[in-house]
């Protein structure tokens, strides 16, 4: 299941500022710990007061915070299985933009 090294809960979360704290296993206010939206590695949906957290710990700037985090039970977006080659995609129109403008002059001679 989760790799991650500590489990807490969502114990506040501001949808729209991006963060919130996490209420770890102490279950004590004071050691709550700071997490992001964007340590919430490309989940499904945004955390929500309650979901159960999965995560790791750096410290940046004397302060400590979540990073590597999951929410339990939300699958992260699927990544698409193959980029687009925008540079093959507008040679391939070109091709076909070329041989249609043939087509239509030869008809119309």
């Amino acid at each position: 299941m989760a790799t991650q090294e500590y489990t807490g809960t969502i114990a506040a979360w501001k949808d729209d500022r991006g963060f919130g704290f996490i209420r770890t296993a102490s279950n004590n206010k004071e050691d709550d710990v700071f997490i992001h939206i964007s340590s919430l590695n490309n989940m499904s949906r945004r955390p929500r007061i309650g979901d159960v957290i999965h995560y790791d710990l750096v410290e940046e700037n004397g302060k400590t915070k979540a990073v590597s985090a999951i929410i339990e039970g939300v699958e992260p977006f699927q990544e698409s299985a193959k980029p687009c080659n925008t540079a093959l995609v507008a040679v391939i129109a070109a091709v076909a933009s070329s041989i249609v403008t043939a087509l239509v002059m030869s008809s119309l001679s």
